[in-house]
């Protein structure tokens, strides 16, 4: 394991928080989800009981090729799940936009196997991004025939107006994550809307960019430029 791996098995799939695996409770019927508490458990099964198949570990360990890109992608975003937090808080611009945008937006990023991956840690590309309506991406989710119930759900799981939502398209997976913000994300929507601007602009090339180098850290690259355009470069 490389210094920025985790261990993306102890990690509670639905408040995001990392207990350690000895610690999380997995779901006895799948036998996939696992959770820091029962009540975590309870308030995913709205949409994880659409998905919940007791087969479906099964399916996977027939199927070697997918079961290897679905554990390859949850090792990914477990090592790159904060900076995908930054990234998203980036991108939304809570000081410049209104209140409800975490209620009404998602943040979406597309993702590929990259060819001849020089790394482990470079396996992923990213090739695309934006944030969309919910509504916007259902609509696209329809236009090629993608838009399953459970999938559909888990678009509209609304948690709050201080809850973000990330959804990662990779080839033919699809993965929904949430975090909350700390202090319900006044700091965020405080924040000089200049400062909030200049890290929105051009956030779809400066993540492409962080992703190509396989390191999650590189993503500070885009906060210290943002700072350089808003406040000016550092004294020599």
């Amino acid at each position: 394991m490389s210094s920025e791996d985790k261990d993306f098995k102890g990690r509670c799939m639905y408040c995001n928080t990392d207990v350690g695996r000895d610690k999380v409770k997995t779901c006895g019927r799948c036998r996939l989800v696992r959770y820091c508490s029962k009540k975590c458990q309870v308030a995913s099964w709205k949409t994880h009981k659409l998905r919940c198949n007791p087969n479906l570990r099964e399916s996977l360990a027939s199927d070697p090729a997918s079961n290897a890109l679905n554990t390859a992608l949850s090792r990914w975003i477990n090592n790159w799940r904060d900076e995908l937090h930054n990234w998203a808080i980036w991108a939304m611009d809570l000081a410049n936009s209104p209140p409800d945008r975490l209620a009404t937006h998602c943040f979406v990023i597309e993702i590929e196997r990259r060819p001849n991956s020089p790394s482990a840690s470079q396996f992923f590309r990213m090739h695309g991004g934006g944030v969309e309506t919910r509504a916007s991406f259902i609509a696209r989710l329809e236009e090629i025939n993608e838009a399953s119930e459970e999938t559909v759900a888990c678009v509209n799981e609304r948690r709050g107006t201080d809850t973000a939502q990330i959804i990662i398209l990779c080839e033919d997976l699809i993965r929904f994550l949430w975090f909350s913000l700390r202090d319900g994300g006044a700091s965020l929507r405080n924040r000089d809307p200049a400062m909030s601007k200049a890290l929105a602009e051009n956030w779809q090339q400066g993540m492409i960019d962080a992703i190509e180098t396989g390191r999650p850290r590189a993503s500070k690259a885009h906060l210290d430029r943002a700072a350089i355009k808003v406040i000016g470069p550092p004294p020599t």
